[in-house]
Formats: C-alpha cells, structure tokens, sequence
C-alpha cells in the first residue's frame, strides 16, 4: 500500500508538472482573446459613431475628442415651382422659419436642432450656433419648422443639404478608463472638465493606454482620426490601433 500511495504521488506530481503550462496557457489566451473582443467592440462603437458625426464638427483636444451627430437629414427646396409657389429656406429673410423638404419625409426627435453647411469656422459653426437653429419636433415630416435667430442661416449649400442633428457626444481617455460624456449643450470652446455636464458612461476599463489624433479636412477632402488602444488585465495586454475616415463635406 505504501509503495502504491508513493508510486501515485510521483505520477500525480508528474502529471501536475506538465499540466500546468498547458493550463496558463489556456487561461492566458482567454484572456487575450477576451481583451481583444473588448478593444475591437470598443474602437468599432467609436468609429460607427464619428462616421455619423455632422460634417466639420469634429474636434479634438488632448485626450477628449467631440463630435456632433446626425439623425436625420434631406434636401430644402432652394427654389420656387412653375407656378411660383413652393415654400422655400431663404437665406434673405429675417423671419423665415420653415421649407418645404425634397424627398422622403424626416423625422425630428424632440430637442434636435436643423444645421445648414456647417463649415466649423467663424460665421458658420454650430458650436457657436451660427449654422444651427431649433427646430419643430415631428415624425414623418415633409415640411421642417424652425425658430428664426433674427439672422438667415449665413450659408447656402450647393447641394441643399440639412442634418438634424442631437446635441454632442465627447470621448475621452481618462486614466484606466475610457468614457462617453452625452446629452450636455453646445458650447463655444471644447470642454475638458464634465461635472455636472451630462451623462457619462464608462466604454472601457483596464486601459493601459489610450490617444486620439485628427487630421481636418476642408470642403471635398475627408478628415482622419486615429484611435489608438491599450488594454491590460491578469498580465495580459492588447494594442489596437483604428484609423476612421470622417466626411467633411457639409
């Protein structure tokens, strides 16, 4: 009995030694594939967002990156018909407060705002709120009403394009998180501090690491950001690096 009890101990402890690698190595390539997941889900639920970002209205600073986003959006009726009537968005008038919407109907969630080629430059910005006026909420409309600033919309589109868009959307790489700040104003400078601003969620912890950079564009050319994602857990780290191009074409 001895012997055996002996005998099973070394081939127990055998069996342990070789094991074992097997083992961490299963666990540490779960833990691999389980950060990769993570950071691809992330980078990808970032990107999809900045895809559907008004045009210039992106803006990054340091570790904070914002942007507005679209929900809806057409084609103004820029001229009258044959007969001359037609309910036209002139960009002559004071007073003028609704257009006749080319195309399918759109629909306004309550709060969004009408944004007519925005270029994010002085006189047409919709952070400063000189490409932008609050507009009538309403499902399937045809016609779009808005509230008059006492100024005409300072730009026309050359395609007689307008977005409905939601108020903006920060990302920012905070320590050994990732957030998503939302539902805060429009506000001139981009801010960097969110208390009392909104809602913030987390996107993702474990962050070793974690950058924007954006490269603007003007009119036809297309901006690029550049995210980049480091996430660490049980000894474990994945670097993702994400590129995204942005229309800028208002």
């Amino acid at each position: 009995m001895i012997v055996s009890i002996v005998i099973t101990g070394i081939v127990v402890s055998m069996v342990a030694m070789f094991g074992r690698g097997q083992v961490d190595a299963y666990i540490d390539a779960g833990n691999r594939a389980e950060l990769s997941d993570e950071a691809d889900t992330t980078l990808r639920r970032i990107a999809r967002d900045l895809q559907g970002a008004l045009p210039n209205s992106v803006r990054q600073s340091g570790n904070f990156i914002e942007f507005v986003p679209i929900h809806d959006g057409g084609r103004y009726r820029a001229g009258v018909d044959a007969t001359g009537g037609g309910n036209i968005l002139d960009f002559n008038s004071n007073t003028d407060s609704s257009f006749e919407v080319f195309g399918p109907p759109v629909t306004i969630p309550a709060g969004d705002q009408l944004v007519v080629f925005n270029l994010g430059q002085t006189g047409s910005d919709v952070y400063a709120g000189t490409s932008r006026r609050a507009a009538t909420a309403g499902v399937g409309l045809s016609t779009v009403t808005f509230a008059p600033a006492g100024t005409p919309f300072p730009l026309a589109s050359p395609q007689n394009r307008f977005q409905i868009v939601g108020t903006p959307v920060t990302y920012e790489c905070a320590g050994t998180t990732l957030l998503r700040h939302w539902g805060y104003g429009f506000i001139p400078t981009q801010p960097t501090t969110f208390a009392g601003l909104g809602q913030t969620s987390i996107l993702a912890d474990n962050v070793a690491y974690c950058a924007f950079s954006y490269s603007p564009a003007v009119l036809q050319r297309n901006g690029l950001i550049v995210l980049r994602l480091t996430l660490t857990r049980n000894g474990e780290s994945v670097e993702l690096l994400h590129q995204v191009d942005v229309q800028n074409t208002p």
